[in-house]
């Protein structure tokens, strides 16, 4: 008799929370830092392409903050 996957309530909560912890430790990261962590897990410049270029891309170009308007005081 085959168990099968978990598909349990407590099972996905418990899921969902450790998604929610590595999603904030992800966005938490800077593109450099997240670089490092690639090469880490993955060996150097090996996998995650596309990743890899977006993050080099933001790393060369960073992201412009927006103005706030003037007289905006929320």
């Amino acid at each position: 008799m085959s168990r099968g996957i978990d598909r349990s309530r407590g099972r996905r909560h418990e899921l969902y929370e450790r998604l929610d912890a590595l999603r904030e430790a992800r966005n938490s990261r800077s593109p450099r830092e997240q670089l490092d962590v690639l090469d880490a897990r993955l060996g150097e410049d090996v996998g995650a392409l596309k990743e890899r270029k977006r993050l080099h891309y933001l790393i060369e170009n960073p992201p412009k903050r927006k103005k706030e308007k003037k007289g905006d005081t929320d």
